[in-house]
């Protein structure tokens, strides 16, 4: 418990940082320091792991980052509120369903829902910065924009992997009641769970006959959810399906 305090106590201090270092913006920070206060208190392993997933993740952000700008991306200027909430909102709520019941399923399902959004991120930085033209992934045969929902590469779908898997190792090594290679296939079903989302519901734009980010007149808007709302609604299906199996 004690270790609990301590790393809560820790948490605005390294929001603050992360803000001076321009990982998140000031709402990002203040939803950051609220989501993981609650996570230390209740389980310092899992805090551990957002952290992990946090750090590596706004590095990775960094890779390549005036090609990110180019394509308009928002994350190389620092990731907001929602963004930070629907990130972290699913591994709360089953961190916080834990703490309420005692039932291991839920706390693997917590830590799923890290590798997830790990995997997915890592998949997302890495994929663009190095994976060259994605293609889509509900029609493997038609190329994407990079940035474009729905666009994978190989390189991109390693990177996910390898995200899944060091959430799960650490876990592991860390003696959390989660069995690795649920963890770290579940991770990665939530990133794939992800990309097939956003590839079908995302909110997006046909631009000339192809999906593309532009904003121009003869765009057409197609989907109904956010890319934030995506996140959230994979994270959540990847630990519920840790949990169920």
């Amino acid at each position: 418990m004690e270790t609990s305090l301590m790393l809560a106590l820790a948490v605005p201090a390294l929001a603050a940082l992360a803000v001076r270092r321009q990982f998140l913006t000031a709402g990002g920070a203040a939803a950051a320091a609220a989501i993981g206060v609650t996570i230390a208190v209740m389980n310092a392993a899992l805090f551990t792991l957002l952290l992990v997933f946090f750090i590596t993740s706004s590095l990775l952000t960094r890779l390549r980052a005036e090609l990110k700008r180019s394509l308009g991306l928002r994350d190389v200027a620092g990731r907001g509120a929602v963004q930070v909430v629907c990130a972290g909102a699913p591994a709360l709520a089953f961190a916080a369903f834990h703490a309420l019941t005692g039932d291991s399923r839920l706390l693997c399902a917590a830590v799923t829902a890290v590798a997830a959004v790990t995997a997915d991120t890592w998949a997302s930085e890495v994929g663009i910065a190095y994976g060259g033209t994605p293609r889509f992934i509900l029609a493997p045969g038609r190329r994407v924009r990079p940035g474009v929902s729905g666009g994978v590469t190989l390189v991109g779908s390693a990177a996910s992997a390898a995200g899944a898997l060091t959430i799960a190792l650490l876990a592991h090594a860390m003696g959390v009641d989660a069995p690795a290679w649920k963890v770290a296939l579940f991770g990665y079903v939530g990133e794939l769970a992800d990309s097939l989302l956003g590839a079908a519901l995302q909110t997006g734009r046909i631009c000339n006959g192809e999906l593309a980010s532009g904003t121009a007149a003869s765009c057409v808007r197609r989907g109904a959810l956010t890319n934030e709302s995506v996140n959230l609604l994979s994270g959540l299906a990847a630990g519920a399906l840790s949990a169920a199996v």
